[in-house]
């Protein structure tokens, strides 16, 4: 009895207590006060906005212009349902923003020539995510089965029309093997458009129609194929392929004039001027040094640390069908002659005829 006579005592003698003096709005941690104290100036966009005595225009603007940022929470507050939803409301399948956005991954992927299974990726999927968090990233088979093909649909079209409008157009064209050993031939059209601008677009890659033989007929055939699918084969003016004897029989078989490369023709030259006599034997002993310094991981650390530069030089190998990659291997092995010297001298398995 005595305990809850004190309390009444107490209360009635310094009354009920206080109640918590409710902290500043949460909207301050987006809003910068000026010096103007009806004025306040937003952190995101910089615009200042009056503030008339109170948050309630601030805090408009930031659901307005700045909906992803979550300005409910704040110290000893409870976020609001309203706020709570708006931030895991995803776009509708059909909205214009989400076809937008897939659009784009599409695009990426398209030309930084990317795996389609990067969309399933951990890190690529949280950047999205905090970029825009209401965007759902698609499968990889949404984007190789229904995206790829409406791009494609979509360039196709674009490129078609205009196609119509150029008279004339000429054709480059190359066999080549994939890594999984299987032909392909790609098929490049070039042509002056309306604004006189030379343009180049790809047309196709593809088989050949007979993927087991590779006859100048069954590659005419293929190359007829391919122009008539674009209703180009009446435009086309001249052909463009390498100097193959092959490559120009399928250009006679489709009675269109054969030009061969230019650049195909000089690599062609160059190639039996290394083949000399005086030439060959450097040669030879250059692309020994650089495979050997490539292919030890001792020798490759010794030549490294024997240039003493923050950024050192690397060797160039030679590649048949690149003529200007032999001229960069000797450049690179003369540039770096002193400290290639010191690794192949203190490398132990490396052959005495190597050393300078």
């Amino acid at each position: 009895m005595d305990k809850f006579l004190n309390i009444t005592t107490k209360e009635n003698i310094e009354g009920p207590s206080p109640k918590r003096k409710r902290g500043p709005s949460c909207v301050w941690q987006h809003f910068k006060k000026t010096e103007d104290k009806t004025k306040a100036t937003c952190a995101h966009c910089g615009k200042t906005l009056k503030t008339a005595g109170n948050t309630s225009n601030l805090l408009d603007h930031l659901k307005r212009i700045h909906p992803n940022y979550n300005v409910c929470e704040v110290d000893n507050q409870s976020p609001r349902l309203d706020s709570y939803m708006q931030r895991n409301v995803e776009y509708p399948s059909d909205s214009q923003q989400k076809k937008k956005l897939d659009k784009y991954v599409m695009l990426m992927i398209a030309r930084d020539v990317q795996p389609f299974s990067m969309v399933d990726d951990d890190g690529f999927r949280d950047l999205i995510q905090n970029m825009d968090p209401k965007y759902r990233m698609p499968s990889r088979t949404y984007f190789r089965d229904i995206m790829l093909p409406k791009l494609y649909n979509e360039l196709r079209k674009d490129l078609e029309c205009e196609l119509e409008g150029v008279p004339y157009v000429a054709i480059t064209t190359d066999g080549w093997t994939s890594r999984a050993n299987e032909a392909y031939i790609t098929v490049t059209c070039h042509f002056v458009n309306k604004k006189f601008e030379l343009v180049s677009a790809a047309l196709s890659t593809a088989n050949l129609v007979t993927p087991t033989n590779h006859s100048a007929v069954n590659i005419a055939d293929t190359l007829r194929q391919i122009l008539n699918e674009w209703d180009l084969l009446h435009k086309v003016v001249t052909i463009v392929t390498d100097n193959d004897v092959t490559m120009k029989k399928a250009c006679q078989h489709l009675e269109i004039t054969h030009f061969p490369c230019f650049a195909h023709t000089i690599n062609l030259l160059v190639q039996e001027i290394l083949k000399m006599e005086i030439i060959r034997p450097i040669l030879t002993k250059c692309k020994a040094v650089v495979a050997f310094i490539k292919r030890s991981s001792t020798a490759m650390a010794k030549f490294r640390e024997a240039q003493m530069v923050t950024d050192p030089l690397g060797l160039v190998q030679e590649v048949p069908t690149r003529w200007n990659s032999a001229f960069q291997m000797i450049e690179r092995i003369l540039q770096t002659k002193e400290a290639l010297s010191i690794a192949l001298l203190g490398t132990a398995k490396a052959p005495a005829q190597m050393y300078y």
